[in-house]
């Protein structure tokens, strides 16, 4: 094991904290992120790890913010103390860690999400989202990881349904991809066309060329502009597992609420809207689709995408392993979604 030097700096509770310039280390054979779930409200960051340049001898106290429902958290650290401090602010310091920059974050959830299959033994206070927590070694691969949570640590999926005004701009992007209170992004709300394809921030997907706004080729735009992706419908299973199984809610929520959350904290995760996965398919002999949006031609008989999770109106075809392929890719619906996924990134 290399030596590392130091120098030692006294943190504002009295202990020593050493700080190791542009470093970032894991404690050895550590899985999970670098901060752990100490209470419902409380975390603290683990012992014998360096963390943008401070090196924690010893397990340490988050200093914990007002926590609100469905809220994103960041984690701020101290330029000099490396005292941690958490906030509801991503662009602005807390006081305790003024001057300071963030290296973490996690969501804040009420009670409710179950712990087991089928809405089985949910919580009963509102808590920490553990899954949703990371850091700088351990995160989505994504510019924004707000709004996230990491499935048994293989994946990153987005707690909510992306919403008609969810738009990339900066690394934290102004409006994100996953967020509490949106209107849900489907063929009769449409998502903004983001930047990179031509939006200003305002202008929304409309029908081009038979190609419809809440198609699966538009939102594929809009994950890209997040540095995000479509899931393949084992991971959805996965990232829905202990949501309402056999049943739908009966009618159009309208808007990202907190209800028929799964395990990994997924809200609306089945029964609500279908959400577009990354599997295509098709076969050609002779046939082809020309509903591209005027961008070429899809040389297959009948090209299908597939939609997972069931719509409100499903009934008891709903459920984490509900799979219809009735759709091509320039189709869409008023009950069909999107929610994006992101690469598991560990580092250190």
């Amino acid at each position: 094991m290399s030596t590392l030097t130091v120098s030692t700096i006294q943190s504002s509770g009295g202990g020593g904290v050493n700080i190791v310039k542009g470093f970032s280390r894991r404690p050895p054979l550590h899985r999970g992120p670098l901060f752990t779930k100490t209470a419902a409200t409380t975390i603290s960051v683990a012992a014998d790890c360096s963390l943008n340049g401070f090196y924690y001898a010893s397990a340490t106290a988050v200093t914990m913010g007002t926590h609100t429902n469905n809220t994103d958290m960041a984690i701020w650290q101290h330029p000099t103390t490396g005292a941690l401090v958490s906030d509801a602010s991503y662009t602005t310091a807390p006081a305790g860690a003024t001057g300071g920059s963030i290296v973490g974050g996690y969501h804040y959830i009420p009670s409710g999400r179950p712990t087991a299959f089928n809405s089985g033994s949910p919580t009963s206070t509102a808590e920490i989202l553990e899954y949703s927590l990371w850091d700088l070694t351990w995160r989505p691969v994504c510019p924004d990881p707000r709004g996230m949570t990491c499935v048994d640590g293989r994946f990153w999926c987005d707690l909510y349904l992306c919403g008609s005004t969810s738009y990339a701009t900066t690394a934290f992007s102004a409006v994100p991809s996953s967020k509490i209170g949106l209107t849900i992004a489907d063929n009769s709300s449409p998502a903004l066309i983001p930047s990179f394809y031509g939006g200003n921030g305002s202008t929304a997907y409309t029908l081009v060329s038979g190609n419809n706004p809440g198609s699966w080729y538009n939102f594929a735009e809009v994950a890209h502009s997040f540095g995000k992706r479509y899931m393949h419908s084992w991971e959805f299973q996965a990232a829905a597992f202990g949501a309402p199984e056999a049943g739908s809610r009966g009618s159009d929520p309208g808007t990202v609420i907190w209800e028929r959350q799964s395990k990994w904290g997924l809200a609306q995760a089945t029964g609500t809207l279908y959400v577009w996965a990354i599997e295509r398919v098709g076969i050609w002999t002779s046939g082809s689709n020309t509903n591209t949006g005027g961008r070429g031609t899809e040389l297959a008989d009948a090209p299908r995408t597939l939609v997972l999770g069931g719509y409100w109106g499903d009934g008891a075809n709903s459920g984490s392993r509900l799979a219809d392929w009735s759709f091509v890719p320039s189709n869409a619906a008023g009950y069909v979604g999107a929610r994006f996924a992101a690469e598991h990134l560990i580092s250190g």
